[in-house]
């Protein structure tokens, strides 16, 4: 395995942070290592964020609005009750989706 040497005053504030836990300094080193490495984003990610911020935007991609967002929205008698149930149905399985992502990020964060 290889040895890491830190400067003193990181070694100290190792120490102080190991010993408020009840662990060893390398149990909390690698524990702060491997959390910071599992976190890390990836630089082909950030390459693909700045591209997309520093593109100006297309004048042709803008449309002009048509109608009202609320008349859009507006759930008149004539709409399909079916789609609205479907619809229903989709969102809560997404939900469901989402809090068992939930669920195990947090039983991840109690196991580290």
């Amino acid at each position: 395995m290889p040895t890491i040497t830190v400067p003193e005053a990181l070694a100290l504030r190792l120490q102080q942070h190991a010993l408020a836990q009840h662990q060893s300094v390398e149990t909390l080193a690698i524990s702060l290592l491997t959390s910071a490495l599992d976190t890390a984003i990836d630089p082909q990610l950030l390459t693909v964020v700045q591209r997309i911020q520093s593109t100006p935007p297309n004048p042709t991609q803008i449309r002009p609005a048509l109608g009202s967002l609320a008349a859009a929205l507006y759930d008149d008698e004539e709409s399909d009750p079916v789609i609205g149930q479907e619809w229903d149905a989709a969102w809560q399985e997404a939900e469901t989706i989402i809090h068992n992502m939930n669920i195990d990020d947090s039983t991840d964060e109690e196991l580290r």
